[in-house]
């Protein structure tokens, strides 16, 4: 495994952690008023806006592309 495709795995991942979050946050299972409702829904948009945003990191096409190997100092003796 590359780095890219080490990166894209681990941005998966954390999609994967916050669509529960986003799902139970908006699925009505809480009930909140006034501040506390307010403050949910800006914690809602603020998941939504790093969910997207990985998104749109996993459809970088210079994740997919092969880096040229880089030799280390162990490697290059």
């Amino acid at each position: 495994m590359d780095q890219n495709s080490t990166y894209a795995l681990v941005l998966r991942e954390h999609i994967a952690d916050l669509d529960p979050l986003i799902a139970r946050w908006t699925s009505g299972h809480f009930i909140l008023s006034g501040m506390a409702r307010d403050e949910a829904a800006e914690f809602v948009e603020r998941l939504r806006a790093i969910r997207s945003e990985m998104v749109g990191r996993m459809g970088r096409p210079d994740l997919d592309a092969r880096l040229p190997r880089v030799a280390d100092g162990l490697m290059a003796r």
